[in-house]
């Protein structure tokens, strides 16, 4: 969505985005960074007396590579508003692998682009969506004569 102008996004819009396999690297290097050391997500012996039965990783890492795999192009996207909804559905463990997928689902014109929400669903190598919001971005209106087509 991020490598397109806003005025060349549409309500409806609809994409898939590459994914990526979560590793215990990915977690034991997001506990570094943030503190979050839950046994749930660094100890495989109190994850295994858990409903999950082992180590899980951080929604909010998910969450996170979700929108590192979103491809931002220059003048595109231009601040980040905000996030609602935000639902963290499904465990996600080790060795899965998860993508996001994107639809616009409002747009709301200001000067030099507009604001759009969008529908964010991180899904796993089963379709399951694992995490779900709504983001809101300020994206960029396109130089003139950008994306309008040779006459």
């Amino acid at each position: 969505m991020f490598d397109r102008y806003y005025d060349e996004l549409e309500v409806g819009d609809r994409r898939e985005f590459s994914g990526v396999t979560i590793t215990e690297t990915h977690v034991v290097n997001f506990a570094g960074v943030t503190g979050d050391h839950f046994g749930l997500h660094m100890d495989a012996e109190y994850a295994k007396s858990t409903p999950f039965g082992q180590r899980i990783a951080h929604g909010l890492l998910v969450l996170s590579v979700g929108a590192g795999l979103i491809p931002l192009l220059p003048g595109r996207v231009q601040a980040f508003m905000g996030m609602d909804e935000v639902r963290f559905l499904a465990p996600v463990f080790f060795g899965d692998t998860v993508h996001p997928v994107m639809e616009v689902l409002e747009k709301e014109d200001k000067k030099s682009g507009g604001t759009v929400v969008i529908q964010e669903n991180i899904v796993n190598q089963k379709g399951d969506v694992v995490v779900s919001a709504k983001i809101r971005i300020w994206v960029g209106s396109s130089p003139e004569g950008a994306g309008t087509p040779p006459a």
